[in-house]
């Protein structure tokens, strides 16, 4: 897993346990510094080949960690 993949675990794990929600697109490109959300989706994209989040169909702000 690369530093930003960490960066952006680490991020949602904590907002999460904040919010109870996990962060929109923009927050989280935002948070691991990124310019677009192309960036964020394909993070998201190689923590889920990871198996380190799964998304959730069918609701918003969809993301979820796995233990």
């Amino acid at each position: 897993m690369t530093r930003k993949q960490s960066e952006l675990l680490k991020y949602i794990k904590n907002y999460i346990k904040e919010n109870d929600f996990s962060p929109s697109f923009n927050e989280m490109k935002a948070a691991v510094n990124l310019k677009s959300k192309s960036g964020v989706h394909r993070l998201i994209e190689a923590l889920i080949k990871h198996n380190k989040i799964k998304r959730v169909k069918f609701s918003h702000r969809s993301i979820e960690p796995i233990n």
